[in-house]
């Protein structure tokens, strides 16, 4: 794979219109800034030598470069945040794109707060390099070019001064590379750890009280706040040396080019002697500041990797680029034929030549012990992966040839805990589906049991959902779930442990909304005895294999 900074360098071509003007603005301000420096030099000079009447020229020229200049930096900035804020949902978008190609990761799960950190503080990272970083320092080459040109026009000995202290000045934030990279990816390592127990201690608050572990967590956080303080510490000195270092090479410059001034054979005029020394020093300048935006240079390299490597995940499932439209008015339903899966390197398949198939208008229960292969089933059937041998077809169409658009309409499951997202119950269930009408959505909440008054939906479809179903009991979780999965009107419906959680009364609420689920291929993973009873027939998994004669 190439660099990371390049490879996250396309994300720029999206937006390379804003990037062009913005490299340009900036170069018209650090240009007017050069311009308003050497022009005060000069006026300064001339006031001396000749006095005051014969500068209006040179003050109606300072006048418009500030002019100038001051309009250009207000623009930049305009021009600089515009392109940061797209820059950033580009990132962050690529991101959870990658995310969803390519979760749940069989080999190499990522902790909930990792994958936070990458999606928003390191995509926040990356913008401010390639929208400020990358910026300013095309445009800083342009102004060395101009200051070497004019150091040289006045005296060609001034290049003998700047030339050496200009590579100084570049080679400081490289000397350190090494050593910055490595402090770099270890402080994102253990800001990434920090990320991830704050999110897990914030999630688990209650049950961490309940059960006395509070104060561990506590400690854990702590110790890791420690780890990122003692990074960052040692980041800052590192940084604090090469920034003295710099201002000593940018002092000594300034000394530099007075003693090409007073030396014999010198060749420059008294009164270009302040113009000289504003020049040299802005030539540097510009040198000087990438070097102080590049200090940052391996932190920022540990970011791009951690995004770059995200992005680069492969992904779980891959999707024609068209693909076949399935049968609606087949009966033949979900097929599962001779089907096998492995989780990673696990020894023992989870699924072993595994054969059933669910015909439209039935209710099949699949039932085994824990770790017999149900969920694993449940998961291959809305494709979460795909099979390692075998196939899974959807009335005649294997799972692999539909379209990713189509998919969801063809099989939808619900799992055992629904993800629910602060809102209302009528946001809930729009999630797959934000253009449907009022009247499907309600027929959706109908037929999930929704609107029956024992369902307890106070505002009914505007009932509010807190965070993770928050302020909702288990069953009305479990019926906004449903909902949501038919509004999507799929082919097959997957309910994965459903009702597990249940108490009875909601369990024989849930069990009258899958009784009228007739249209439906239903598989249901299940193993209480009173939702397996709800079922036509039973499939039983032992093994990862189907048990004859069930």
């Amino acid at each position: 794979m190439s660099h990371p900074v390049l490879r996250l360098l396309p994300v720029i071509a999206e937006r390379r219109g804003v990037f062009a003007a913005t490299i340009a603005t900036n170069l018209l301000v650090q240009l007017g800034v050069l311009a308003v420096a050497v022009l005060t030099a000069r006026i300064a000079a001339d006031g001396v030598t000749s006095g005051l009447p014969g500068m209006t020229a040179l003050g109606i020229a300072l006048a418009a470069a500030a002019v100038v200049t001051a309009a250009a930096t207000s623009i930049e900035a305009w021009l600089g945040h515009d392109l940061a804020y797209g820059l950033i949902t580009s990132l962050r978008s690529r991101v959870f794109d990658a995310y969803r190609r390519s979760l749940p990761d069989r080999a190499h799960p990522r902790r909930t707060g990792d994958l936070v950190r990458v999606a928003l503080a390191d995509a926040d990272a990356l913008e401010w390099l390639y929208a400020h970083t990358l910026a300013q320092g095309l445009s800083a080459s342009v102004v060395l070019a101009v200051g070497l040109v004019g150091s040289a026009l006045i005296s060609p000995w001034l290049l003998l001064v700047t030339l050496p202290l200009l590579v100084a000045t570049a080679a400081i934030p490289w000397v350190g590379i090494r050593a910055a990279e490595h402090d770099g990816r270890r402080l994102e390592a253990a800001r990434a750890e920090l990320n991830a127990e704050v999110i897990e201690v914030v999630q688990g608050l209650r049950e961490l009280s309940a059960g006395n572990a509070l104060g561990r967590m506590r400690s854990r956080l702590a110790a890791t706040s420690d780890r990122v303080t003692s990074w960052q510490a040692r980041i800052a000195v590192r940084q604090g040396l090469e920034r003295a270092v710099a201002e000593l090479v940018l002092a000594s410059a300034a000394v530099g080019a007075l003693l090409v001034a007073l030396l014999p054979g010198g060749g420059v005029p008294t009164g270009s002697v302040p113009v000289m020394l504003v020049l040299v020093t802005a030539t540097l300048g510009p040198v000087a500041q990438l070097s102080e935006l590049l200090r940052n240079g391996g932190t920022l390299l540990a970011v791009s990797r951690r995004l770059a490597d995200a992005l680069d995940r492969p992904a779980a499932v891959t999707f024609p680029a068209r693909g076949r439209p399935v049968p609606r008015r087949s009966r033949r339903g979900l097929e599962f034929r001779e089907v096998s899966f492995r989780y990673g390197d696990a020894s023992a398949p989870a699924l072993d030549g595994v054969s059933f198939v669910v015909r439209r208008g039935e209710r099949v229960a699949l039932v085994g012990p824990s770790g017999a292969g149900k969920t694993s089933c449940a998961r291959l059937a809305v494709r979460t992966w795909d099979p390692a041998a075998g196939e899974i077809t959807v009335n005649g169409v294997p799972l692999p040839e539909i379209d990713a658009d189509e998919l969801p309409f063809v099989v939808s499951a619900v799992p055992q805990e629904p993800g629910l997202l602060r809102g209302t119950v009528e946001s809930n269930i729009r999630l797959g589906r934000p253009d449907a009408s009022e009247s499907e959505v309600a027929a959706a909440a109908e037929a999930a049991g929704i609107r029956s008054p024992g369902a307890r939906f106070g505002a009914g479809l505007a009932t509010p959902v807190g965070e993770h179903g928050a302020g909702l009991s288990g069953g009305q979780r479990a019926r906004v779930a449903i909902a949501r999965a038919l509004l999507m009107d799929p082919l097959v419906l997957v309910l994965d442990e459903a009702t597990a959680n249940l108490d009875d009364a909601a369990d024989d609420a849930i069990g009258e909304v899958l009784a009228g689920l007739d249209r439906y291929a239903v598989l249901v993973v299940a193993h209480r005895p009173s939702t397996i009873a709800r079922c036509d027939r039973v499939i039983s998994l032992r093994g990862g294999r189907v048990q004859p004669g069930v």
